[in-house]
């Protein structure tokens, strides 16, 4: 009777170890729920494509007479709570022109993102407002800009993930007094893809 006690108690503690190794196997190891304060760092870096520009009057400017360019850019994000952030971003970008010029692109602004999704991916729409400083030829104006992107990423560790990211950027280029008529909109379509470090 020892000995059948004995069995089933054993029996009984080998399935409770295969159920808990089974959970613990296909629970994701880099799952760590947003919460308020996480923070984070993420570099971009990927292509910067021209898509339309408008004159003063609103018609279009076709050809825009630029090619498709380059960007980069490092952004901070702070959590407001599970599903929103905000945060700062620096980037750089240029594109060339027909003329052989090179126009750069440097916006510093702040940032809101909404965060959706479960660990490990995640995804995101984010805006962005600030300050562009563009430069032509050795001309420089300071303007403001606006940006409207999405993306997602996946956690390769607990602390790292990896993602992809598309932006719309508009950006344009005001002049005053008799020079106003030189006023123009720009469109780009930037997309990158990046590395984030959780903290």
């Amino acid at each position: 009777m020892s000995k059948k006690l004995l069995a089933v108690i054993v029996l009984i503690a080998s399935v409770n170890a295969l159920t808990l190794g089974a959970q613990e196997k296909t629970s994701d190891p880099f799952a760590a729920a947003r919460k308020k304060g996480d923070q984070s760092i993420t570099i971009l870096a990927g292509g910067f494509i021209p898509l339309f520009v408008l004159d003063n009057n609103g018609a279009l400017i076709s050809p825009s007479n630029m090619y498709p360019g380059a960007s980069f850019g490092v952004q901070y994000r702070y959590m407001l709570g599970k599903s929103i952030g905000i945060g700062g971003s620096i980037a750089g970008s240029f594109v060339t022109t027909v003329g052989g010029g090179t126009l750069f692109f440097a916006p510093i602004g702040v940032t809101a993102a909404w965060i959706g999704g479960g660990e490990p991916m995640e995804y995101e729409i984010s805006t962005e407002l600030g300050m562009n400083i563009l430069r032509l030829y050795g001309n420089g104006l300071i303007e403001p800009y606006a940006k409207l992107g999405a993306g997602f990423s996946r956690y390769v560790s607990s602390s790292w993930s990896i993602g992809a990211k598309v932006s719309w950027c508009f950006m344009p280029e005001f002049h005053l007094g008799t020079y106003s008529s030189l006023n123009s909109y720009a469109n780009f379509l930037e997309f990158s893809v990046g590395a984030v470090y959780h903290f």
